[in-house]
């Protein structure tokens, strides 16, 4: 996986999860892979060292993986937005896409 897919899925499993991770690890991640600032930032922004940020980043990673191994939250959603997109390229089943609820 390259860098942007891998910073896209961290993206995604801080959407479903992030809530799981200590408020601290959440702000973190979300500095570094939604707003895209360096570890050095985010130690300057929150007046801690680099490697307690770099920590928090490997940690917070970790907890996100696991969470996605047990619970496949992102899986499952990948798998439904994929029969989606195959009934959408069906006319024959488009009315099913009523029953499907628009995405926020």
């Amino acid at each position: 996986m390259n860098k942007l897919d891998e910073t896209l899925y961290i993206n995604s499993l801080l959407d479903i999860y992030g809530e799981c991770l200590s408020p601290q690890q959440k702000e973190i991640l979300k500095l570094y892979f939604c707003f895209n600032l360096s570890i050095s930032e985010i130690a300057n922004d929150k007046q801690i060292s680099r490697s307690a940020v770099n920590d928090a980043l490997k940690k917070g990673e970790i907890a996100l993986k696991n969470l996605e191994d047990k619970l496949h939250c992102y899986k499952k959603d990948q798998q439904l937005k994929t029969l989606i997109n195959k009934i959408k390229e069906n006319k024959q089943y488009q009315e099913l896409l009523n029953y499907i609820p628009e995405e926020d």
